[in-house]
């Protein structure tokens, strides 16, 4: 693919990102929300949301999609990036936020849901400017990507539920523009996994840190 023919998939992207601005834009307020959402109860010792982090913070080195980063990755940066950048795509994104849109409202619950955890498990671990840097620079282009993954799933959902929607009158015209649109949002949605991966897992690595230690097990409010 030649540079006028990536400039070009680039402007459709950006554009139909433009024609959805209202609902990315509702999606990217409530990343934030329950983000804080998240931290202000554990800063406020809500019980429930106190026991929730310590019982995940428990499992956390145990669980398998982390043990590639810590083992036979871990030397190898270049690894590390696709892998983070492979596992974002495919069960972050497509299979967590865009597959589910069958059922419109889904992508969302999956989005308050996933910014409160990131809250929760995060406050009290920004305590260096390494920390700040790691966190709010991966938070921001993961989950952007997220936010865009999430716009092309409730865009489908909403397609089937109306079809004018997407000004059609039946809902396979309509699923079929709305497939479209995914296609289109999923260039912006790579390029913000990609960069987040580069970014999270080059302070890692350049720091030997890995993942499942970033977060410390006695972390504040836990």
């Amino acid at each position: 693919m030649n540079m006028a023919k990536i400039k070009d998939v680039y402007a459709k992207a950006w554009q139909k990102t433009k024609e959805l601005k209202t609902l990315i834009t509702f999606l990217i307020i409530t990343n934030i929300v329950f983000l804080f959402f998240g931290q202000w109860m554990i800063a406020t010792g809500v019980s429930g949301a106190v026991e929730f982090k310590k019982e995940f913070l428990k499992q956390l080195p145990e669980m398998g999609y982390l043990k590639p980063l810590s083992g036979p990755l871990a030397p190898y940066l270049s690894l590390k990036i696709a892998y983070t950048f492979l596992f974002n795509l495919i069960f972050g994104a497509l299979l967590s936020t865009t597959a589910p849109g069958i059922i419109f409202f889904l992508p969302y619950i999956i989005t308050v849901f996933r910014a409160w955890v990131i809250g929760v498990i995060f406050y009290g671990t920004t305590s260096t400017p390494i920390h700040y840097a790691i966190f709010y620079g991966t938070f921001i282009l993961e989950f952007g990507g997220y936010v865009f993954s999430s716009a092309a799933g409730i865009n489908i959902g909403l397609s089937l539920l109306n079809p004018t929607w997407k000004g059609k009158e039946t809902r396979l015209e309509a699923f079929k523009a709305a497939v479209k649109d995914a296609s289109l949002l999923f260039v912006i949605m790579a390029t913000l996994l990609f960069l987040g991966a580069v970014w999270e897992m080059s302070w890692l690595h350049f720091f030997g840190l890995h993942v499942e230690k970033f977060i410390p097990l006695e972390s504040s409010g836990s």
